[in-house]
């Protein structure tokens, strides 16, 4: 529609410098100027329907928009050219009548040819059939489920990491998910206990929620249970059917509550097939103002058991490390599969349509009923 609308500014130029340079030439310009009117109306229409449509306005007949040439001729030759058709009879001393014009007369010559030249351009839009298309991009079939184990307990208050290990860790959290649109993801609280906090799902909004509302407290926040938030997480993950499953477990402890051992949960896990990132956010003794004075992760137990699941050990000393860490995990799970979509066509003639069909209807009435011309 913007080509029609620049082809228009061009007939508008082209139309005042023919009344500057050509001065006996007035149907000249007035078929400039009829071109320029009528190339503005439909760009017009056009960016009108795009702006309601949305990003998705189409047009699925555009070869249409050359019948626009119907419509200008109509215009032409019932005002500029119409005397070169009609008979002419000749009245003595017609150069003494002195042309009066008034607001009925140009009314009565220009308003029903123009109401019917704009209908038969709706009627051109209208052939073009503008569409509205919304496209929904399909999830993948066969992706990757994943588990995040956050730790919620007291230690993950401390202001090593900005502007604590669990706010960092939690908008870490949010910005993976973000970047994993195609698969399920599910999250688990831990601390003395493990509670699931939102099952596996692809509704990412719904669980970007439940993230940003978990503090620090929802369970006894005085010891961590590292093997029963495996076992909660193996438990849910067991019966998927996804090519790969994975946890990711984030913790800034040792295990020191619980009712399940750790490496046994991991084995357990690795039986079903599911892999174990293992991730410790704290760091090391005396790196900073708010380091422990002895290191609080067992590393040692961390890696046993991202080894005992075929997954990895991370360590995080700051929050920019732990943003690293799941941009490689990130990386290393990557979702593979072939891009479907589905089309949605919602068609937007008939509102054009039916404006060329009251154009038509009130040009009838007024050329019949208001604005009758004696031959």
């Amino acid at each position: 529609m913007i080509y029609f609308f620049l082809i228009s500014v061009v007939l508008l130029v082209a139309a005042l410098a023919a009344n500057l340079f050509i001065k006996r030439a007035p149907k000249t310009m007035a078929v400039l100027l009829a071109g320029f009117a009528a190339l503005t109306a439909v760009s017009l229409a056009g960016l009108l329907f795009v702006r309601l449509a949305g990003d998705g306005a189409e047009f699925i007949h555009p070869w249409a928009f050359v019948l626009l040439v119907i419509p200008f001729a109509v215009f032409l030759a019932q005002t500029v050219f119409r005397g070169a058709f009609a008979r002419r009879v000749a009245y003595p001393m017609t150069h003494l009548m002195v042309e009066q014009s008034s607001l009925r007369v140009l009314f009565t010559r220009w308003l029903p040819v123009t109401l019917y030249t704009a209908a038969l351009m709706l009627m051109v839009i209208a052939l073009a059939r503008p569409v509205r298309v919304d496209r929904t991009v399909l999830p993948p079939t066969e992706g990757i489920d994943i588990i995040l184990l956050m730790d919620v307990s007291a230690s993950m208050q401390k202001q090593d990491f900005y502007p604590n290990r669990f706010v960092a860790a939690q908008s870490t959290a949010s910005r993976f998910i973000s970047k994993r649109l195609n698969d399920r993801i599910g999250l688990v609280a831990f601390a003395k206990e493990a509670m699931l906090q939102a099952p596996l799902t692809l509704d990412h909004e719904a669980l970007q929620e439940y993230l940003s509302t978990l503090y620090l407290g929802v369970v006894d926040a005085n010891y961590t249970a590292i093997g029963d938030a495996l076992g909660v997480a193996a438990n849910h993950l067991k019966d998927s059917k996804a090519k790969s499953k994975i946890i990711i477990l984030l913790t800034d402890g040792d295990s020191n509550a619980g009712t399940i051992a750790p490496l046994l949960a991991a084995k357990a896990a690795a039986a079903y097939g599911i892999r174990v990132y293992t991730v410790g956010t704290a760091s090391a003794p005396g790196d900073g103002l708010y380091s422990s004075a002895e290191d609080e992760i067992n590393e040692g137990l961390m890696m046993e058991i991202a080894d005992a699941t075929g997954g990895k050990f991370y360590r995080a000393k700051n929050e920019a490390e732990l943003a690293k860490i799941y941009d490689t995990i990130n990386e290393l799970e990557k979702t593979e599969f072939a891009p479907s979509s589905t089309v949605n066509r919602s068609d937007y003639y008939q509102p054009f349509l039916l404006m060329a069909l009251v154009l038509v209807l009130a040009a009838f009435v007024l050329e019949k009923l208001f604005f009758i011309k004696v031959p």
